[in-house]
């Protein structure tokens, strides 16, 4: 199968999605790791427009920020003791608080400031005003991503992050030996060969295959690298960079309104920004390694190494999601 998944980390766990389904993976306070599978009814699945360039950034965007929040409300809850668990009420207020935190940092107070910063350097001209605002953007991102990194209360998400990131390439690099482990196919015999008389990978029980190639992901995925090109750390830094060449042409002299037409342009900012990423992430060559560079750089400060327990957990989601999508047949792990 020729599938890129992606993932997300959340409170004690990791998120996996796929193009027509997501699985949550978190280990709960008894220490066993809780998975839910969803199928995802996107837009991109019920209408063509949905799935044209640029346009399938913006969809995209919104429902994975949408599903990823639900998904870290979700994983809040499993993970707590019961008596600890917080309110759905705070856990929104919360989220409400973030959203309006990041449009403030990263929207509002470079529109504002920018004005006041090229007077006092003496520059003026759409392509200072685009540059300069962009640069404080870059600016508010980076101390944004550093002060977050820095957080003790967030350093386990950030170790869940690496796992996710290790057991994608993990997968990504032995493809064709996990989907053999969980179709039951042997070695020799092929995928879909059940002519053995073993179990696992082997072929035999769906759940002993499935833990066989778990045990096999959390394997290979230890000597792996927690940067991925895929990132939505890279997605941010790409995002600045497209408003900076967005916001030469787009650029009213009144405040209010440069305000709104930042707001109103964000679609299409995600838009592009979803395909440069898309892009990058499978091309090589000097000028793509100059777009990927920084992002990457980023993620050294937004991963952690995980322990073998994170890894796994990462890996039953991986698994998980590739026999929902793939329907190989259901199992339990």
């Amino acid at each position: 199968m020729n599938v890129s998944y992606g993932g997300q980390a959340v409170i004690e766990g990791v998120m996996m999605r796929g193009p027509t389904h997501m699985v949550l993976s978190v280990r709960g306070p008894d220490g066993k790791v809780v998975s839910l599978t969803r199928s995802l009814d996107t837009l991109a699945q019920r209408n063509k427009i949905a799935r044209w360039p640029v346009v399938r950034g913006a969809i995209s965007m919104w429902e994975s920020l949408s599903l990823g929040i639900k998904m870290l409300m979700k994983s809040a809850e499993i993970a707590a003791p019961e008596e600890e668990q917080p309110s759905e009420t705070s856990l929104s207020l919360a989220v409400l608080f973030a959203l309006v935190v990041g449009v403030g940092l990263f929207i509002a107070f470079p529109t504002y400031v920018a004005p006041w910063l090229m007077k006092g350097l003496g520059v003026s001209g759409r392509v200072w005003a685009s540059s300069v605002e962009s640069g404080l953007r870059l600016v508010m991102l980076l101390i944004y991503v550093v002060s977050i990194s820095r957080m003790e209360d967030i350093q386990r998400v950030l170790e869940y992050h690496g796992a996710e990131h290790k057991v994608i390439w993990a997968y990504e690099k032995n493809t064709d030996q996990v989907e053999q482990m969980l179709k039951g196919g042997s070695k020799d015999g092929g995928p879909g060969d059940r002519s053995s008389e073993g179990k696992g990978s082997e072929g035999g029980d769906p759940e002993e295959s499935s833990q066989a190639a778990i045990e096999f992901l959390v394997q290979e995925a230890a000597g792996e690298t927690t940067l991925h090109p895929r990132c939505g750390t890279s997605f941010l830094f790409i995002a600045v960079l497209v408003t900076w060449i967005v916001f030469l042409f787009v650029s009213p002299g009144n405040a209010i309104l440069r305000l709104a037409a930042r707001l109103a342009m964000l679609p299409v900012i995600a838009g592009l920004a979803y395909e440069v990423l898309k892009n990058s992430s499978r091309r090589e060559g000097l000028l793509w390694d100059l777009v990927k560079a920084p992002g990457i750089g980023m993620q050294k400060l937004t991963t952690r190494q995980p322990d073998k327990d994170q890894l796994e957990v990462a890996a039953t989601s991986l698994v998980l999601l590739i026999l929902a999508e793939a329907d190989f047949g259901e199992t339990r792990v």
